[in-house]
């Protein structure tokens, strides 16, 4: 079971997403595909504080046209 608190996390990114990369169904193919900085999934990652916090910080660095 998913608690609260990893749903509210994980709609907070997913908005945060869609801001980096310009629409929810660019949003959405990001997080549901295995990142290769990440190693994983952002879906997966954000289920956790310390994965949602790697999930940000990537989101920055591509936001930032950083290398990811």
């Amino acid at each position: 079971m998913v608690g609260f608190n990893a749903v509210v996390n994980g709609d907070m990114v997913f908005d945060r997403a869609v801001e980096v990369l310009g629409t929810a169904e660019r949003a959405a193919e990001w997080m549901g595909c295995k990142d290769s900085q990440l190693g994983v999934k952002p879906d997966e990652l954000v289920k956790t504080d310390d994965g949602m916090a790697q999930v940000l910080h990537c989101l920055r660095r591509i936001e930032l046209g950083q290398p990811v």
